[in-house]
């Protein structure tokens, strides 16, 4: 199977374009623990209503798509009834046990001046080799909001496949949040169609890859309302012999005059072993537009290092205080002290 699949291909000889792998549906769901407001409404398959037939495309892509959707496995479903704003947040934690395979697919319909926040948390129970599949499709309708936040603390032994799939109305606002702290292989794909007017996707991932795990990630902001906009804010740490490719498009599409998008990558190398890949794409077919790129991308200044080891800090703490500064930029825009702390603690086990 090949997933996230880039928009438009380059070179093959740069092996950019996608990535096969080598996955298969698993028999059953993963059973998971939620805590879910009284104002939400929790249901077995999408919502119903002006958005439910509304087809969402995902950042793997069809194949893996196509793979989910003829599975027959049930879609665990959550619905805010328009001019509803939850305050507390629905609460989700993932964690994986004795199955060598575990699956779960959740959909999630924001109706009109509604807000939601989902804290989705994806542990383990042991570090036995495992691959985990997880997809989310989510609905926005007219200025309505809705934040996920995504924490992984996964250990090396594990695969996931986190597959994303979202479309905005107008006014519409998606704001996704996610820390990735492991994983032997992980691919992440994001897939935002902005259909309405003044509707506004924001990513803000931070991870720390060790070892040599991998990092796949593949995220397109579709621009086709007017006066959208897209951020992806992509920070980490790469360590040993860790690979990391990120892909990150914005295509603005006929009549969404006025568009803005941006992408910013800062990426931290501590060792020359590691491999680091950055395809920025910006596609355009529009011309009152505005699409940047910018990237900052290397080991530490060595005039920093020598400030640093003026005050007691040696080179291998420095690096340390870095990569954890490089997370905690990212956590703290979670507006959640419990899931925050969770982090913390578990940056200081690993760290």
């Amino acid at each position: 199977m090949r997933i996230n699949n880039i928009p438009v291909r380059t070179w093959n000889r740069l092996k950019v374009n996608d990535v096969e792998v080598d996955v298969s549906l698993p028999k059953s769901l993963l059973e998971y623990t939620e805590v879910v407001p009284k104002e939400v409404d929790s249901i077995v398959g999408k919502g119903i209503g002006h958005l439910a037939d509304i087809s969402i495309r995902t950042g793997l892509g069809k194949e893996f798509d196509d793979l989910i959707s003829d599975s027959n496995h049930k879609v665990s479903g959550y619905v805010v009834s328009e001019n509803t704003d939850v305050k507390k947040p629905l609460y989700q934690t993932f964690e994986i046990g004795d199955e060598k395979k575990a699956l779960n697919i959740l959909d999630y319909t924001v109706e009109e001046n509604g807000n939601l926040t989902v804290i989705q948390t994806i542990k383990e129970k042991n570090d036995m080799p495992a691959t985990y599949l997880m997809q989310n499709k989510l609905r926005v309708a007219k200025n309505a909001t809705l934040t996920i936040v995504q924490v992984q603390m996964l250990s090396d032994k594990k695969t996931f496949l986190n597959d994303f799939g979202a479309h905005l109305c107008e006014g519409g606002s998606l704001n996704l949040i996610q820390i990735v702290l492991g994983g032997k292989e992980s691919y992440y794909g994001l897939f935002t169609e902005l259909e309405g007017p003044e509707s506004k996707v924001e990513a803000s991932v931070a991870y720390t890859m060790s070892g040599s795990s991998k990092l796949d990630m593949n995220y397109v902001a579709n621009h086709h309302g007017k006066n959208t906009e897209s951020n992806f804010n992509v920070s980490g740490v790469l360590k040993d012999r860790a690979y990391k490719l990120f892909k990150g498009t914005l295509d603005f599409h006929k009549g969404c005059s006025g568009a803005n998008g941006a992408e910013l990558e800062n990426v931290l190398l501590t060792d020359d072993t590691i491999i680091n890949k950055t395809v920025p794409l910006i596609l355009c077919d529009e011309e009152d537009v505005s699409g940047a790129h910018g990237a900052t991308i290397g080991k530490l200044r060595e005039d920093l290092l020598v400030y640093m080891k003026s005050r007691g800090i040696d080179e291998k703490e420095a690096y340390r205080i870095m990569e954890r500064a490089q997370i905690d930029a990212v956590a703290n825009k979670i507006d959640d002290k419990k899931t925050r702390e969770e982090i913390t603690e578990y940056l200081d086990r690993i760290l």
